[in-house]
C-alpha cells in the first residue's frame, strides 16, 4: 500500500466534511480537513491503530494536537483548533528520529554560532552552527553558490573545535527551505569532505519541485532545489521529512517543528519563501527560534496558533535576512531580547527604514548582530551581554556587487563602511574599496 492508498484507508470511514489532498514531496501526501473536531484526531489516531500502526509520539503545542505513528511508513496527524483543521500525512521517506533526549557523554559547554558567510558579492546567505554537550555539532543552512569558499570555511570552522585525534561529528543538518543562500554550500561541503566527517541525520521539509505554484520559482532557483535534492538522497545519510508539531532532540538539544510548507496548503505558494520549515530551539535553558525564510503567510499561521508561550523566545534569527518575512507581530510575540541578522551591513541599513518587522524586533531587543559584521558566538546557556564578536573575515566587493547586482553606492558610504570592518578586526588587504 502506497502513502496515498493508506491515507484513503485512514480517512473514508472517520471522517465528514470538505477535505482536499496535497502532494508533500518525496512520496508523501496529506489529507486536509477543514471544518474539523478535535474528535476527529482522536478518530484517526484510532484508525491508525487498528491498522496495526504504534504511537511513538504525542506532543501538544499550546491547544494544537499532533502524533506520530510507526509501521509501514510515518502517520503524522495534527489538528489546530484556530483553524479547526485536521492534516493526516502519510509519509514513506523520513527516517526516524530521536524523540526523547538520548544518551551521550557531557564534555563541553554548549554554544551557538552566527557564522559570517562571504558576503562580499552577495547580501544573503545563512548559516548557524551548533556545539552540542558532547562536542558534536549541528548546522543550520549552509551559504550561497556565490561564496564558493565557504564549505572550506565551514569544514576548518568544525575542525578548529574538534579534539585533536577524534573525527568531526556532525550530529544533524537541517535546512530550512531549499533556495540556493540556503543550501549550495552544504551540496560543495558533501563533494569536498563528505567522507572526512561523520554526518548522522539531515532534517528538512521540500515542497515537491512540480508544485502547482514552482512557475513562479523561477528556473535558476529550481536548478539549485534539484541539486540539493539530487545530493541529499545520493549521499546515504538518513533524512527525517519534518512535520509540524513534531518534536525531536539531538544530544542536548530539543526542537519543536513549529510551521511547514505543507501548512501553507491550500493557499499559494508562489513565494518560496514560504515553504521555510520553521524550528523551536531548547538548548540548556536558552530557547531560540529560526524562521528561515518564512513570509507573510506562514507568519500569519503561526501568530494564529500560538501565542507568547510557544513564540516566546530568548534569541531570534530575523527570518529572511531582514527582508521582507515575518510580521510585525510575530516578532512582538517572540519578545527576543537578542535578535540575529543574517545579512550584510548595506543590506540592514537599506532595509531597516523598509520594513516595520525590523523596527519592531529591534526596539523590543537589547542587543542585535549582523552576520556580515563576523561570526558571533553565543554560549548556552545565553545571557544578554555575553556573546563574542569574531575579527570580520570578509568585505564588499563594490566591482563585483555592482557587475552582478547593478547595486551602486555612494563613496562616502563604502568609506564608512571599510573604516567600520577595520574596527571591528578586519584586514586591510580583504577591503575591496575601488568602486
Amino acid at each position: 500500500m502506497n502513502a496515498k492508498e493508506l491515507l484513503g484507508r485512514l480517512c473514508e470511514n472517520a471522517i465528514c466534511g470538505e477535505s482536499s489532498v496535497y502532494d508533500c514531496g518525496d512520496g508523501a501526501y496529506m489529507r486536509l480537513i477543514k471544518g474539523a473536531a478535535e474528535s476527529d484526531f482522536s478518530k484517526i489516531c484510532g484508525e491508525c491503530e487498528k491498522l496495526g500502526y504504534t504511537i511513538f509520539q504525542r506532543n501538544d503545542l499550546e491547544e494544537n494536537r499532533h502524533a506520530s505513528y510507526h509501521g509501514d511508513m510515518l502517520i503524522h496527524i495534527y489538528f489546530c483548533p484556530s483553524e479547526k483543521s485536521l492534516r493526516v500525512i502519510c509519509d514513506p521517506f523520513s527516517a526516524r528520529f530521536e524523540c526523547e533526549e538520548p544518551k551521550y557523554e557531557r564534555r563541553c559547554g554548549s554554544a551557538l554560532w552566527q557564522f559570517e558567510n562571504d558576503h562580499s558579492y552577495i547580501d544573503c546567505g545563512m548559516c548557524y552552527i551548533l556545539r552540542c554537550a558532547d562536542n558534536s555539532f549541528f548546522i543550520i543552512d549552509s551559504g550561497h553558490f556565490l561564496q564558493p569558499n565557504d564549505h572550506k570555511r565551514i569544514y576548518r570552522f568544525l575542525r578548529e573545535r574538534t579534539p585533536d585525534g577524534e573525527r568531526t561529528v556532525i550530529a544533524g543538518w537541517f535546512f530550512s527551505h531549499a533556495h540556493d543562500d540556503h543550501v549550495s554550500q552544504f551540496v560543495d561541503f558533501i563533494r569536498e569532505y563528505g567522507s572526512a566527517v561523520e554526518i548522522e541525520r539531515l532534517y528538512y521539509n521540500d515542497a515537491p519541485i512540480d508544485h502547482r505554484d514552482s512557475m513562479s520559482w523561477g528556473e535558476s532557483n529550481k536548478k539549485y532545489i534539484r541539486r540539493f535534492e539530487d545530493c541529499a538522497r545520493s549521499c546515504n545519510i538518513p533524512a527525517v521529512k519534518l512535520h509540524t508539531g513534531q518534536r525531536f532532540f539531538v544530544r542536548n538539544l530539543r526542537f519543536d517543528v513549529l510551521c511547514t510548507q505543507e501548512d501553507v496548503w491550500p493557499q499559494s505558494l508562489e513565494n518560496f519563501n514560504n515553504t521555510s520549515c520553521v524550528l523551536a530551539l531548547e538548548a540548556d535553558g536558552t530557547r531560540i527560534i529560526f524562521p528561515g525564510d518564512a513570509a507573510d503567510v506562514e507568519s500569519d499561521i503561526m501568530t494564529a496558533r500560538y501565542t507568547e508561550k510557544t513564540l516566546g523566545c530568548d534569541i531570534m534569527q530575523q527570518s529572511h535576512h531582514g527582508h521582507s518575512g515575518a510580521s510585525p507581530e510575530f516578532y512582538r510575540r517572540a519578545d527576543a531580547k537578542t535578535v540575529m541578522f543574517p545579512i550584510t551591513k548595506i543590506k540592514f541599513d537599506e532595509e531597516y527604514p523598509k520594513q516595520e518587522a525590523n523596527r519592531v524586533a529591534c526596539s523590543i531587543a537589547e542587543e542585535y548582530f549582523i552576520a556580515s559584521d563576523g561570526t558571533v558566538e553565543f554560549p548556552l546557556p545565553y545571557s544578554v551581554g555575553s556573546a563574542k564578536v569574531y575579527p570580520d573575515e570578509t568585505f564588499e566587493n563594490f566591482a563585483a556587487i555592482k557587475m552582478l547586482w547593478g547595486y551602486d553606492y555612494p563613496e562616502e558610504y563604502k568609506k564608512q563602511l571599510f573604516e567600520e570592518f577595520l574596527r571591528r578586526g578586519g584586514l586591510p588587504s580583504l577591503g575591496e574599496t575601488e568602486a
